[in-house]
């Protein structure tokens, strides 16, 4: 079995104890450091990816490897803030527990996403989100996101709650004023654990759509409690929707993350499964 292991074995993520588990149990495994070179030329040779980072690492390894996401086997090794994806696959948190997977885990076929927006495509993996949680990720660097791992997220949220934007979504054709966030999900959370579609399976090949609205501080508190515990299908101000393809639009537009990473998407914009990828969980 050949191995690529893609990620930055000098960086800040890669413990000796990870570095000694990739070493034990993927022995000859090659090395790709992301932004150095083209993953698709040094993956050629290779029968599994192993993404050693978090969700978008994985979504840019999806992406450059689009081409040959039917012959490729990918594996995960959760070294990223919020690591949402490895959270719905049910990997170990512990990266050299989620190492030992790589090798002694089973094959599973996971849907794959693709967002469409005006100038933008791109596949996704876990989740697009826009709103406040776009407004969260650009209020934290990736110095306090390497520095505080999952806390960063909540740092974010308090500097973005001072001027949260609100737009008139629809989804599905269904609008919801005063909306505070909106998004589509393959995975069950985002933003390192918070599920807004908790019923999420990433391998029945639909998506989950969810529109959150909150027109005062009262309603904002308790929307907040209740989609930190995943109960929030039910309130008034929530829309949700399930399906193969899911439409997105905003008044005025709101821009949308693709796996955590901002890429230019903004509505309207349209999410589709459009095939399949193998990963180790």
């Amino acid at each position: 079995m050949r191995y690529l292991v893609v990620g930055n074995p000098a960086s800040s993520g890669f413990s000796d104890d990870v570095r000694r588990a990739v070493d034990r149990e993927l022995p000859r495994a090659e090395w790709f450091t992301p932004g150095e070179g083209d993953l698709a030329a040094a993956a050629r040779d290779a029968d599994v990816v192993v993404v050693a980072g978090g969700d978008g690492s994985l979504n840019h390894a999806v992406n450059d490897l689009e081409d040959r996401l039917g012959d490729l086997t990918f594996g995960l090794v959760p070294l990223g803030t919020g690591n949402d994806f490895a959270r719905t696959l049910g990997l170990p948190a512990d990266p050299v527990e989620a190492v030992r997977v790589v090798v002694r885990g089973y094959v599973r076929e996971v849907d794959v996403g693709r967002a469409r927006g005006e100038g933008v495509t791109r596949l996704f993996v876990n989740a697009c989100m826009g709103g406040f949680p776009v407004q969260v990720d650009e209020a934290i660097d990736e110095k306090t996101k390497d520095r505080l791992g999952p806390l960063a997220f909540w740092l974010g949220g308090v500097k973005a709650a001072k001027d949260v934007t609100r737009s008139t979504v629809t989804i599905d054709g269904v609008a919801l004023p005063d909306c505070v966030a909106g998004g589509v999900g393959n995975g069950r959370t985002c933003g390192g654990g918070i599920p807004v579609w908790p019923e999420a399976d990433p391998s029945d090949g639909t998506l989950e759509g969810c529109a959150l609205a909150a027109p005062n501080v009262a309603a904002a508190v308790k929307l907040l409690l209740k989609v930190r515990s995943g109960e929030h299908g039910g309130l008034d101000g929530v829309k949700t929707t399930r399906g193969p393809r899911i439409e997105l639009d905003a008044d005025p537009p709101i821009e949308l993350n693709v796996d955590g990473e901002l890429v230019g998407l903004k509505t309207p914009a349209t999410f589709e499964v459009c095939g399949t990828f193998r990963l180790i969980a």
